[in-house]
């Protein structure tokens, strides 16, 4: 038993290196841990509720010529349903899509979409005779003389998406930047890719370790530098 200063200084001097060694075999072994986990996807499920509540929230509340919007979600697809106002035109729409991509981080919010049907007009209507006359002959040209599909179109009209070709890339950062809540969560793990599944939108998503033991701080409490590998190399070299 040791039961002095002297014996303990003793002590530390003859075991020093074997001390070293276990510590350094122990952090080894958690970094790795640390990094295994970071590197490992789970599912974060959202139902078609939660989805249509939040749509509701951040595109219908804040796009003024959306007057309502809402999906049905089915495996591998979903239907898109809006009623759309745009200068005194009122249409209600649905569609066909599938999710190509889902990326949800500290830097972009992102859904990407491709158009799996045409779009179908359920009602086109305005505020006066003459201008449905004129939108009605424009849809028709637009579908039967020029081969296109109107949907991309309109909702880049409404600057809610823009498209290319089929695909069609919807950023709703605009509308997430400002809930601090949402951001701090998106700092901490982040969304790499979504699956439809019946009535659900399935998203793969991994933890920003680093991030989540930093606690947000600017202050870096585990860097490349704490990685015992890499210093244990880095002394051998010197």
């Amino acid at each position: 038993m040791i039961t002095s200063k002297t014996q303990l200084d003793k002590f530390f001097a003859t075991h020093s290196e074997e001390i070293a060694r276990e510590l350094m075999q122990k952090s080894q072994t958690w970094y790795e841990k640390i990094e295994d986990f970071a590197g490992q996807e789970f599912i974060v499920p959202a139902t078609e509720k939660q989805l249509n509540d939040a749509i509701q929230k951040f595109v219908v509340e804040k796009v003024k010529a959306i007057l309502s919007m809402h999906l049905e979600i089915h495996e591998g697809w979903l239907r898109l349903y809006a009623t759309i106002n745009y200068s005194g035109i009122y249409a209600d729409l649905a569609v066909n899509l599938g999710v190509v991509h889902a990326q949800f981080d500290r830097y972009r919010q992102r859904f990407v979409f491709q158009q799996l049907t045409d779009t179908d007009v359920i009602a086109l209507y305005s505020d006066s005779y003459l201008k449905s006359k004129a939108i009605h002959a424009a849809l028709w040209f637009f579908k039967r003389g020029l081969k296109k599909d109107p949907l991309g179109m309109i909702l880049e009209k409404i600057n809610l998406v823009h498209q290319k070709d089929d695909i069609l890339y919807l950023d709703i950062g605009r509308w997430l930047k400002k809930n601090e809540k949402i951001m701090a969560t998106l700092r901490k793990v982040q969304v790499n890719h979504g699956y439809l599944a019946e009535q659900q939108l399935l998203m793969i998503a991994n933890a920003n370790i680093g991030e989540i033991l930093n606690i947000g701080s600017s202050d870096q409490l585990i860097t490349e530098a704490d990685n015992p590998a890499v210093t244990n190399n880095a002394t051998k070299a010197a």
